[in-house]
């Protein structure tokens, strides 16, 4: 059974003055996920070090791997005030929502 690499499902949601972008990303490592924001978009990358091609799967919904996205945020935030974290395999991205911006990108470390 063969899966074409995807990207993950993304949920965007507001609250408390801030945007949070969620992803889950089985096999991911902090060290291994790049998030650059800038005050319109996220970008999103991630190299899951576990390959997968020699398991012999009887079904096979999901996948770790290589991906990334590019997300367009509904809002303007602040990238410098946002933060990254990974936890149980779920990135959480949280961006205080802003009025202005300031144009450039925005590497986020992941914690």
């Amino acid at each position: 059974m063969s899966l074409e690499p995807s990207v993950p499902p993304i949920n965007v949601y507001e609250g408390s003055g801030q945007l949070s972008v969620v992803v889950p990303i089985p096999g991911a490592h902090p060290q291994h996920v790049e998030v650059v924001l800038t005050s319109e978009s996220m970008r999103l990358r991630a190299e899951c070090k576990y390959p997968q091609e020699s398991q012999r799967y009887h079904r096979r919904d999901w996948q770790v791997g290589a991906w990334e996205a590019d997300v367009p945020l509904p809002h303007r935030v602040d990238p410098v005030r946002s933060r990254a974290t990974l936890n149980l395999g779920v990135l959480v991205v949280m961006a205080p929502l802003s009025a202005g911006g300031n144009g450039g990108e925005h590497r986020l470390p992941v914690l």
